[in-house]
């Protein structure tokens, strides 16, 4: 049996056997007609020995008979080797297994070869100075060899001519002369192409240097480089073509992922997420710490194997595994806190009583409050608790009583080990975090396990479970209303009792609303899987797999009769759902004799459903508040909800792979699906693709350019689906009405405003992609380069319908939208040496979109219509605003004429806001709005990862560039933003006769000031240094003694700070949104 030999000496290392074990044991067998690697495989598993060979050297291919019945293992060994040419030396529980040297000798005198020997010796070691257990040291062009020992040292005899091969898995292979002092101190460099072959694609593996589809991977070290709760956040700047935005920063919150930009107007636009082969709706109650790789299914190619599932692109998460060798212990914790940070200034108490002034002034109050120079303080504020506030100075920090730094914290632990028949792997996860507003949190608990058993050559067995349960603390109400609050306010009395009213106007204090506001959502996911495989001879293998999960979510709310407008009302909500998926996968590898060739065949069929249900009901007058939303019975329920929606589906896929001469490669897919959610008549679909791919650095002509390690041209094509609406679209749906029948009130149903359509059909989308993929200097510079272009036709949309039909809306297919984008990756280490190595990777990503047709319909001039309703324009992009454009602030020494303001607008006044003529015919009209792009253009990552001896740094820098996004703090009443003087806002340079600005209007106190809205648009492009971290491990000497074989300290941040124009506490939320933290953390990783 070929052994992982680190795992084996470290177990050697780990139990501290001696020589008395090997006389006492005894071993029993009765083996017919197996290999010598089975039957070692057998002892090893009935003791303690292992075995250490090089399969180079030793044939253990060889089948034979063995029967002992209590014997020693010198006793068995003599006979499994008996007439053979295998000598065996046994030192405790290890075993070394060599060739015999007379059969050396023999050979070398039947050759003539008279050479004189020579002894060499020496120890190999990693880059860290690590021994490396059982690396192969072998002659160059004999058999002649041995292995290192458990401290890397190894001794043999060779020619004085010969040139000496050490090699050792992950590794880099050395050539050595045996007269070079080198061989004394042999440092191993690791080999990245080795270690990084395999890649997870659709219902298979493959080496990567064999891909022909757009495939991003993402190993778990990449990460753990930033502690938040999902792994949605994790994933962003890690792969060139994904595109991670903030859904929302609160406790538990995630993160919205775009693969390759957007393609449908308004059906969903997330990626499918397969966990383990099972398909998941989110991925938030995944633990980062059980995250092996993840791997991106980017182009048409790749995702045509999930066909209607895959038009957004697919995310396949495999989770860790248990390995052959010795139990792995490792123990990942840490501890931090969070603070928030805004990049706007707020309005000074006396800024804001300033403000008041001219907005009470701008509208003929002058009488009342005085002049600029000489202010009627009392009048402008017209509220007492405000003025005293202003007399005494006595300011209330909204922000401060709400916000504040939060502490979080993430311990995990996780076994793995096995044998090479029975592997296991168990963990458990903790993370809890609380709020930089105060009364919200988070916390998780997730465990997940499974075992993988193979009792037999063609027979492999596993499951896999997890279960996780999350608890999310919800603030009251929007964030807007904290820090838009008056700060000439009175949050508390003189006693230090909270007040419910901070002013005389009747303004809420936000901090009462929080404290009689109660709100929590309770998760609980479970899943379970199991698979066979079966593989009855050698080309043929068949892989039976059945996944279940469920989440079960309760949601509950509760205001006090304290609450303003509450008599201690609430609601509670429970929701289930379930959903299995079934899967049978047949592999066969035609066995071609000419081995130029390499053909294999996947043949797929699988079945899906996915069933919720919700149970929920709400009530008002409330006896007491003890109980929250937990006891409601003697409530009156004021509303009752029950849904049940189910989905399922059936495919049939099939996928040929060839090789030609491992240069010329093809792959070739067809799906089809079924889905319950179409009628009758557009159920099944169709999903092709064909991607080819040239190695072109293994062609004769570049053989001389020794320094290119790969160089691999890749296109392809394909077609998926999907079929992401509402269930029941294609029968109609009927809602409750109540309706009175001889004075009795009775329920009926009638149908909804949404009209049925029994011809709705399946959202296509086709895709042409062009790759290279470059490595060079042995791994030490990789590169990728791609360029896509893709087409979704017959949109899934809910379209409005002319009322005359009785209804309002219906789902409908219609229209074309077309997107494409560039993809750069280059990762480089640009210094290496024994004790050191830095490295650096950037990406960066192109996405644009536009819509080709939306309806067909055409005007009098036959043009494309466009739809105003919903801001869809031909040929803009899908993601835009509609507006006018800023021109500036009409003076006092500027008279407007009609054609300078919009027909039917009052003559705009002096400090009023002007528009551009956008379209330069001369006039103001409703053809001067800008189509506004608000998606970026562009985004990447740089990174940089220094190692010297035990210190590691690791930098981190994300950017975004050319985006527009709308701030409604710069305009929107609620926001603070209208300039009336009555909410705190957004401190902006704003017109007055004595400050003729010409960037924000005059504040006017009950008006509304038109066209406030066109200053809503901000560049939000923004650069960032997303994570920071600085590491320590151990030396091994240093922790060996305590049976540890890693330790290591580490200090991170995160958004340590942010260069961005766009105004709020994150370029990607409104400023009423819940604001993005800074994280400080440390912690440790153990293993052992």
């Amino acid at each position: 049996m070929r052994m992982t030999l680190l795992f084996l000496f470290a177990a050697l290392f780990q139990l501290q056997a001696n020589n008395s074990y090997s006389q006492n044991t005894k071993i029993s067998l009765d083996i017919k007609n197996s290999s010598i690697e089975k039957i070692l495989q057998t002892i090893e598993e009935k003791s303690e020995f292992y075995f250490l060979y090089n399969s180079k050297l030793i044939d253990v291919d060889r089948k034979t008979d063995i029967q002992a019945k209590g014997e020693s293992i010198s006793s068995v060994l003599n006979r499994l080797f008996n007439a053979g040419d295998v000598e065996y030396e046994v030192k405790g529980t290890q075993i070394i297994l060599h060739p015999k040297e007379m059969n050396r000798i023999a050979s070398e005198l039947m050759a003539g070869i008279r050479q004189q020997k020579k002894g060499i010796s020496g120890k190999i070691t990693d880059q860290q100075g690590e021994p490396i257990i059982g690396a192969n040291i072998v002659e160059k062009g004999t058999t002649n060899g041995t292995v290192t020992d458990i401290d890397g040292n190894f001794s043999l005899q060779v020619d004085e001519e010969a040139v000496v091969q050490v090699t050792y898995i992950g590794y880099l292979e050395q050539e050595i002369p045996a007269t070079s002092a080198a061989l004394s101190n042999i440092v191993l460099i690791e080999d990245t192409r080795a270690l990084d072959e395999l890649v997870v694609i659709g219902y298979g593996v493959v080496r990567k240097s064999d891909l022909t589809g757009s495939v991003a991977s993402v190993k778990s070290e990449s990460l753990e480089k930033f502690p938040t709760s999902n792994v949605t956040e994790m994933l962003r700047g890690q792969a060139p073509g994904i595109q991670v935005t903030l859904n929302t920063a609160a406790p538990g919150g995630g993160s919205d992922i775009l693969v390759r930009g957007k393609r449908s107007l308004s059906s969903s636009q997330s990626p499918l997420y397969i966990v383990d082969g099972m398909i998941v709706p989110h991925i938030n109650d995944l633990n980062s710490n059980d995250v092996s790789s993840i791997e991106i299914l980017k182009d048409a190619s790749s995702q045509a194997i999930y066909g209607s599932r895959a038009s957004n692109g697919v995310i396949l998460i495999s989770t860790k595994r248990g390995v052959a060798g010795k139990t792995q212990v490792d123990i990942n914790s840490y501890i931090g806190f969070q603070t928030y940070h805004r990049n706007f200034d707020m309005y000074s108490p006396e800024e804001w009583v300033t403000l008041r002034f001219w907005a009470k002034y701008n509208e003929g109050m002058a009488e009342s409050v005085g002049t600029i120079d000489n202010m009627n303080v009392e009048n402008v504020l017209d509220d007492a608790i405000m003025y005293r506030a202003y007399q005494d100075k006595s300011y209330t920090n909204w922000e401060e009583l709400m916000l504040g730094n939060a502490l979080q914290h993430k311990h995990d632990i996780s076994i793995r080990g096995g044998s090479n028949s029975l592997k296991y792997s168990a963990s458990l996860g903790y993370y809890d975090q609380d709020g930089v507003v105060k009364s919200s949190g988070y916390n998780r608990g997730t465990f997940r396990s499974n075992i993988d058993y193979t009792p037999y050559n063609w027979l492999d067995l596993g499951t896999n479970f997890s279960y996780t349960k999350d608890g999310t603390r919800s603030a009251d109400g929007n964030f807007n209303e904290i820090i838009t609050m008056p700060v000439l306010a009175q949050a508390f009395d003189e006693n230090g009792e909270m007040l419910r009213e901070i002013d005389n106007q009747g303004d809420i204090n936000p901090l009462w609303r929080n404290r009689e506001y109660s709100s929590e959502v309770l998760n609980e996911y479970l899943m379970l899987s199991a698979y066979l495989d079966i593989k009855p001879f050698k080309d043929l293998s068949y892989r039976f797999d059945a996944n279940i999960r469920s989440n079960n979510r309760e949601t509950g709310s509760y205001r006090t009769k304290l609450y303003p407008g509450s008599t201690g009302q609430g609601s509670i909500s429970n929701f289930n759902r379930q959903s299995y998926l079934i899967n049978n996968v047949l592999n066969y590898a035609f066995p071609i004799a000419n081995e130029a060739h390499d053909l294999s065949i996947t043949l797929i069929q699988s079945m899906e459903q996915d069933l919720q249900k919700t149970t929920g009901y709400s009530f008002i007058n409330s006896t007491t508040d003890r109980f929250q939303w937990n006891i409601a019975q003697d409530s009156e329920v004021d509303g009752v909800t029950r849904t049940l929606d189910r989905k399922r589906s059936v495919s049939f896929a099939a996928r040929l792979q060839y090789n030609y001469l491992q240069k010329y490669l093809l792959t070739a897919s067809i799906r089809r699906d079924g889905a319950s959610v179409f009628g009758s008549a557009n159920k099944w679909a169709n999903f092709p693709s064909l991607a080819l791919a040239w190695r072109m650095n293994d062609e004769g002509f570049m053989n001389d350019i020794d320094w290119i390690d790969m160089l691999k041209l890749r296109v392809s094509y394909g077609v998926v689906g999907s079929w992401a609406i509402p269930t029941y679209r294609t029968l109609g749906v009927a809602a409750q009405y109540e309706y009175l029948f001889s004075d009795q009130l009775s329920v009926g149903y009638l149908p909804t405003n949404e009209l049925l359509n029994r011809d709705l059909k399946w959202e296509t989308t086709n895709s042409t992609n062009f790759g290279v993929d470059f490595s060079a200097f042995k791994g030490r510079l990789n590169a990728t380069a791609e360029h896509y272009q893709t087409y979704t036709n017959d949109l899934l949309v809910r379209r409005a319908v002319p009322s005359i039909t009785g209804y309002s809306s219906m789902w409908d297919n219609l229209g074309e939208t077309k997107s494409w984008g560039w993809e750069f990756s280059l990762n480089g280490t640009v210094l290496q040496g024994k004790d050191y190595e830095w490295t650096l990777g950037a990406s960066v990503s192109t996405q644009r979109n536009k819509i080709i047709r939306i309806d067909g319909r055409v005007d009098e001039n036959g043009d494309p219509i466009n739809d105003l309703n919903n801001s869809w324009f031909i040929g803009e992009p899908m993601n835009v605003s509609y507006n006018y454009v800023f021109g500036g602030i009409w003076q006092l020494d500027e008279t407007p004429t009609e054609n300078d303001y919009l027909p039917g607008d009052a003559v705009p006044s002096p400090g009023d806001i002007k528009y551009v003529d956008y379209n330069n015919d001369g006039k103001i009209t409703t053809d001067d709005r800008k189509i506004y792009d608000l998606d970026p253009s562009w985004y990447g990552t740089l990174s940089s990862s220094f190692a010297y001896k035990g210190i590691d740094l690791f930098l981190e820098f994300y950017t975004v560039q050319d985006i527009i996004k709308g701030n409604p703090y710069l305009y929107a009443f609620n926001q603070g933003g209208s300039l009336n003087g009555k909410k705190n806002g957004i401190k902006v340079n704003y017109w007055t006769p004595e400050n003729p600005s010409n960037e924000a209007p005059r504040p006017q106190f009950t008006a509304a000031v038109p066209g406030f809205g066109v200053l809503q648009y901000q560049d939000a492009s923004y650069f960032r240094l997303r994570s920071a971290t600085i590491g320590y491990s151990l030396p091994r000497k240093l922790i060996s003694n305590m049976n540890m074989e890693r330790l290591r300290f580490y200090f991170t941040a995160t958004n340590l700070f942010t260069i961005t124009d766009y105004q709020s506490y994150s370029p990607e939320k409104e400023p009423g949104g819940y604001p993005e933290p800074r994280t400080f953390t440390f912690g440790l990783n153990l293993s052992f």
